[in-house]
């Protein structure tokens, strides 16, 4: 089987091309060839050469803005995707590949672009799928701002005979021969209305995932705390004073994951006093060693706490759908979420968390997700949607 991977051209982060790599290798492992779709310099795949690449454009982002959302359409509008030129040129660029490469299967995280090519050359796509995402399809927020986005994808399926959706979650999600849920019912049940899901958990990356911490020395008897904060509302700079001040010597260790070369002036790695900034480390190594998380609340940082036992404190800032995936841990008891990350705020989260056993119920979130299949299960999955696919017309328009 060829299976073309088509990450989120235009994405603020790494997560969406960690769970396409997450899957690709697995693939590999079974056996098939893969390739990806991705603009020039897109992030870990010069790193991780799986298979031919393809380059497709990159969009233009209108503002200069975090990719923060309310909506799929504005998280669509924000990263630029909704430019005729570009949607074009996107399509375009993925046909010409797909004649290329004569996939099998297209898997996307996001790139919604896809729906329209894979209607035109016949190759049936997957795509994951997010309770934020889909609020269209699931009964939630509904925003009238971006109702331009919308008309934009439409007219994109007009101009190459395509039937028209009526939101671009319709577009990408109901015309998915398969909707593939990082997750598990349990956190995420809104999930199974949407056609064709299968939740499989976790997809983490394990190159990155268990890449080791340079230099670090482990000491008994104190309580461990990692800092992973990824790309949002606070900056590690924010937070070393808040940290030093909620987290003091010697009971606390305190290791901070750093996005850039240089953090408050320093170079990175650097350690002052109980405090290490570095770069580079895979999470789910760290977590090992490690009592308490603070972050953002990505998903895959999150999934990786739970699979570890580990308690969260959230800090989403103004960012929706981290904000949601730590709200719907803390209605678990897995996690407390903050506003502002002061010492205050972050010393008593670390309190009520220990106070209410959070570890256990993270412990026990964490087993709902150990049985699931993660990337191998989505690559089966894949499998059995080519075996039952009808046999369609592959020829390009």
């Amino acid at each position: 089987m060829r299976i073309l991977f088509a990450p989120l051209a235009g994405a603020y982060g790494i997560g969406g091309i960690t769970r396409c790599l997450a899957v690709a290798e697995q693939s590999v492992m079974r056996g098939h060839e893969v390739a990806f779709l991705a603009p020039e310099n897109y992030p870990l795949l010069d790193r991780y050469p799986f298979g031919r690449r393809y380059e497709v454009p990159r969009p233009s982002r209108p503002v200069p803005r975090d990719g923060n959302y309310l909506s799929f359409a504005e998280a669509l509008y924000v990263r630029g995707m909704t430019q005729p030129d570009y949607l074009e040129a996107a399509v375009a660029a993925e046909t010409e590949a797909v004649e290329r490469f004569q996939p099998d299967m297209i898997f996307t995280e996001w790139q919604t672009t896809v729906a329209v090519s894979g209607a035109l050359t016949g190759v049936p796509f997957a795509a994951t799928v997010a309770t934020p995402d889909v609020t269209r399809l699931v009964g939630g927020y509904d925003d009238a701002r971006f109702d331009h986005v919308h008309d934009a994808y439409a007219r994109l399926c007009r101009s190459h005979g395509v039937e028209p959706a009526p939101s671009v979650e319709s577009l990408l999600h109901e015309r998915a021969a398969l909707n593939v849920a990082p997750t598990v019912p349990t956190i995420e049940p809104l999930l199974a209305a949407v056609p064709r899901t299968r939740y499989v958990g976790p997809l983490l990356f394990a190159p990155l995932e268990l890449a080791p911490l340079p230099g670090r020395v482990d000491a008994d008897g104190t309580t461990h705390v990692l800092v992973y904060l990824g790309v949002g509302t606070f900056t590690v700079e924010d937070l070393l004073p808040e940290l030093a001040e909620a987290f003091p010597a010697p009971k606390h260790r305190v290791t901070v994951a750093a996005s850039h070369d240089r953090v408050a002036g320093r170079a990175v790695p650097f350690t002052t006093g109980h405090i290490t900034v570095a770069r580079g480390f895979g999470i789910t190594r760290a977590l090992r060693d490690t009592d308490l998380l603070i972050a953002r609340g990505g998903q895959n940082g999150l999934m990786a706490a739970l699979l570890a036992g580990v308690p969260v404190i959230g800090v989403p800032g103004e960012h929706v759908e981290p904000r949601f995936n730590l709200n719907v841990l803390a209605a678990h008891g897995a996690a407390y979420v903050v506003d502002e990350p002061r010492a205050s705020a972050l010393k008593e989260a670390a309190q009520q968390l220990r106070a209410s056993g959070a570890a256990r119920r993270a412990r026990l979130l964490g087993e709902a997700l150990r049985r699931t299949g993660g990337g191998v299960a989505v690559v089966q999955a894949l499998e059995e949607t080519i075996l039952t696919a009808p046999v369609r017309d592959r020829s390009v328009r």
